[in-house]
């Protein structure tokens, strides 16, 4: 096939694809991937139920709180005490919202874990903004709520860049086993496709090989694609990650495999490295940062988070993010780090999410923690935190680093 052939064949495969959404509004689906994609589905027509409201010009207050109201069934489903029947019923008694925290409800940690805790977070806020917005007098103090329900929800469902997507349901899907539908064949990740299907590496995927039979092929969520043989192989965004950390897997099997036969050589083990426990997790977990680091997210915070969140830390636009009130939240909703990370990395900065390099993302994650009070490290904060920080949990710590002030917070020089 010609190039040109072939990019008009992709080109119309990805359009196919998003117009053939799966609505997940008919009943409680029972996979994993099912799942995911009935909340995305929820997201998306949550989105529409705004936009539709907003586009019709012969609207009068009485349909905007009813598009509220619609939008917030969509997300929290007839269960939920927010439930408006009246604003109609569509189907799925979870709701986004319920689809997410089933997926959330397991003792594993897989690779979406900490993507799909940004993803709630999220919509609980819109939730509250179309809350807000159904109770508002005038249509300005609508609208301004309505806004912020949107772009909460825009950041749930996730947004494309130039090359893949990010963030939110959509890169959930687009980077772990959540986008292999069940039944489906799958094969190591870390090793070339031999048959159609998709390759897997302990939860992420890796890629997904088509056969070249003349259908459409649904390109979109992927950052490679090249032509194998009789296949296609469209490669994810955490390809590139993936293959590091199997390169990684294969020499420390060999390393395993070379004491093995080398048993008489005595090894010495490394000293532990210094870490500060940001919580009692009862001996599981544990996060560092270093003061340089800290140093050095202060001044990313000032150039792209304080106009939101405050020069002290206690917001202005967006939440307090340090101190007795924050940590008490966090402390009460059982945040953890790697929520904290997931929400800092995908989420902002609120006009441009993901836009900062890794290491200005643990800068400023160092930051918070020297803000809350946590103590420095000889360790730097992680570019790229293990599974592990999930079950690191934020509060307020029983002997601060530093001087808090009347707020809570310690002071970063």
């Amino acid at each position: 096939m010609a190039k040109g052939g072939l990019l008009r064949f992709l080109a119309a495969g990805a359009v196919l694809a998003a117009l053939a959404v799966p609505s997940g509004l008919a009943a409680t689906p029972a996979s994993d991937h099912a799942r995911a994609e009935a909340a995305l589905s929820n997201i998306r027509a949550a989105v529409a139920a705004i936009m539709d409201a907003e586009n019709d010009a012969t609207n009068g207050p009485a349909r905007y709180v009813q598009a509220a109201h619609r939008a917030i069934n969509l997300l929290v489903g007839r269960g939920d005490s927010a439930f408006d029947p009246a604003a109609g019923d569509h189907g799925d008694p979870v709701g986004a919202i319920g689809e997410v925290n089933h997926l959330l409800d397991r003792r594993a940690t897989p690779p979406f874990v900490p993507a799909l805790h940004g993803v709630l977070v999220n919509l609980q806020s819109a939730v509250a903004n179309l809350g807000d917005a159904a109770k508002a007098h005038g249509l300005g103090a609508y609208q301004n709520d309505v806004s912020q329900a949107l772009q909460t929800m825009e950041i749930a469902e996730g947004r494309s860049g130039t090359f893949d997507v990010f963030g939110g349901m959509r890169g959930a899907i687009a980077n772990t086993e959540l986008g292999v539908p069940a039944g489906a064949p799958t094969e190591n990740g870390c090793a070339a496709p031999h048959v159609a299907g998709y390759g897997l590496w302990h939860g992420w995927l890796v890629w997904h090989a088509v056969k070249l039979d003349g259908g459409p092929i649904a390109t979109a969520g992927s950052s490679i694609v090249k032509k194998e043989g009789s296949m296609l192989v469209l490669y994810t965004p955490a390809a590139a990650m993936v293959h590091h950390l199997c390169a990684a897997d294969v020499k420390h099997h060999a390393a395993t495999h070379a004491s093995v036969q080398h048993a008489s050589v005595q090894v010495t083990k490394a000293p532990a490295a210094r870490l500060i426990r940001v919580a009692d997790t009862g001996g599981d977990g544990a996060v560092s940062y270093t003061m340089a680091q800290a140093t050095a997210g202060k001044t990313v915070y000032s150039t792209h988070c304080a106009s939101c969140h405050g020069a002290n830390l206690q917001g202005v636009a967006a939440p307090a993010i340090a101190g007795k009130e924050f940590l008490t939240t966090a402390h009460t909703n059982g945040y953890s780090v790697s929520i904290l990370n997931t929400i800092v990395t995908q989420n902002m900065p609120f006009n441009d999410p993901g836009s900062l390099k890794p290491s200005e993302y643990a800068d400023v994650m160092a930051y918070l923690l020297a803000s809350n009070c946590f103590p420095a490290g000889k360790t730097a904060f992680p570019t790229n935190p293990g599974s592990h920080f999930g079950t690191v949990k934020l509060s307020i710590p029983a002997h601060p680093a530093g001087t808090p002030d009347k707020n809570g917070v310690c002071p970063v020089k």
